[in-house]
């Protein structure tokens, strides 16, 4: 897992933009992307990136970002963190 904080920047029509700058050597299996807030001082919600879908090193988001993307979106980490739960083997199965 790797964690990459991604600055709000305005474009010059104020369009708000953010730059997920991913490291490929990390190589990780999620990554999960903070989308900070307009006054980057707060969360604005995250995105979990599977390693197996992210084949470029940066990627540029808008606040609407198509099924593609958006998909991975969500307002707190309460979906990772189900997904790091610790289960029986046989619940699993």
């Amino acid at each position: 897992m790797s964690i990459v904080l991604c600055r709000h920047t305005s474009t010059s029509a104020g369009s708000s933009r953010w730059v997920v700058r991913l490291d490929g050597g990390l190589k990780p299996d999620i990554t999960i992307a903070v989308r900070m807030d307009a006054t980057n001082e707060g969360i604005r919600d995250y995105y979990l990136l599977p390693g197996i879908d992210m084949t470029w090193e940066n990627l540029r988001m808008a606040e609407d970002n198509g099924v593609y993307l958006d998909a991975y979106r969500f307002e707190t980490l309460d979906y990772f963190l189900g997904m790091a739960e610790r289960v029986k083997i046989q619940e699993a199965a």
